[in-house]
């Protein structure tokens, strides 16, 4: 998994994940909270983070602006996340930044589901 700011691509689809290294919800140290990129049909808009897990999972964390959209292709700037991170990803409760620097990004196509022997619970 290629960390944010190592990432090659300029440009983030709808589909990846991006994992925090922290929930931004508990704070500093409480583990990694995913976002996926979505498309919420907005024209004026640009794309969508929903939490994928925690217990906040299903919920839409932001629908960015119209600006981070990627020129070239569709997608997310990757320069843009990074130049607005301290704005859009800022703990709740504690204030101050979720640090990107172990932000990881999961591309949609890269993912692997593990499939559950749900009999005894364990990784089939």
């Amino acid at each position: 998994m290629p960390r944010l700011l190592d990432l090659a691509d300029d440009f983030l689809i709808i589909g990846d994940v991006i994992r925090l290294s922290d929930n931004y919800d508990l704070g500093p140290g409480s583990g990694p909270v995913d976002l996926l990129i979505f498309d919420p049909r907005e024209d004026e808009a640009g794309l969508g983070l929903m939490v994928t897990s925690g217990y906040k999972a299903g919920l839409v964390f932001a629908v960015l602006p119209a600006e981070s959209r990627f020129k070239k292709k569709p997608g997310l700037s990757k320069d843009w996340l990074i130049e607005n991170w301290d704005k859009w990803f800022v703990f709740t409760y504690q204030g101050g930044p979720v640090p990107i620097e172990e932000t990881v990004i999961l591309r949609w196509n890269e993912r692997m589901t593990v499939e559950i022997d749900h009999a005894d619970r364990r990784p089939a």
